[in-house]
């Protein structure tokens, strides 16, 4: 579907599973419009890489869109504009988003800013992402996810969780209320003791949370 260096690009920068972002736009609804999405996202790369090739460093205090992501939302305007269909414009929002995170301050600001409610592209950590406050933290975390049961039942857990039980009970119960998929007897709140050393993330500020090594988690509890 994507260019090898398209699917490099976002395999090792921006770290997106290619995989599920290909099985969305293959969905039957998205169709007409796979083509579209592709070359829009071919097009923010290459805008990306050329900002990131002129040498001009990130302005993050000016409050104004750099070239790369004034590049990404004036390709967008124009696609959007020519369709009419909500669930369309979602997705490709979704992808606007997401380069123009990446665009703004590379990866970490990709991985924060992403939207936790919608469709967005999967972000998967493979190495420590910086800045972080990883070194607050105890040697062994206790941690918290809140999710669908369907994690527990299957043993495929997320890379987020969170020092605060509150909040993953929030995440478990409350935050996701309003999305049509919502059903609370399929959540849950999964327990977990993780080693400090393998965190690839971490941001004790709102959220309290902590990115971890799926591969490193090993005698994930669910709370009753």
């Amino acid at each position: 579907m994507f260019s090898n260096s398209d699917h490099d690009f976002m395999t090792e920068n921006m770290k997106i599973s290619v995989e599920t972002l290909e099985e969305k736009l293959n969905e039957p609804f998205f169709s007409e419009f796979k083509d579209i999405a592709v070359d829009a996202i071919s097009k923010y790369i290459d805008a990306i890489k050329n900002y990131e090739a002129s040498g001009v460093p990130r302005d993050l205090f000016s409050g104004r869109d750099n070239e790369a992501e004034e590049t990404i939302r004036k390709h967008y305007c124009e696609i959007s504009d020519g369709i009419d269909r909500i669930e369309i414009i979602e997705v490709m929002d979704a992808l606007r988003h997401s380069f123009s995170c990446y665009a703004y301050n590379g990866l970490h600001q990709l991985y924060t800013r992403q939207e936790n409610e919608c469709w967005h592209p999967k972000i998967c950590l493979t190495d420590v992402l910086e800045p972080n406050d990883i070194e607050a933290l105890p040697q062994t975390i206790t941690l918290y996810r809140g999710c669908d049961a369907s994690e527990f039942e299957c043993n495929s857990f997320g890379q987020a969780w969170t020092t605060s039980l509150e909040m993953a009970e929030n995440f478990a119960y409350r935050t996701y209320r309003s999305q049509p998929w919502f059903d609370v007897t399929n959540r849950a709140v999964l327990e977990v003791s993780y080693c400090k050393d393998d965190v690839l993330f971490s941001d004790q500020s709102i959220e309290y949370e902590v990115v971890v090594d799926v591969q490193k988690l090993t005698g994930v509890r669910r709370r009753t």
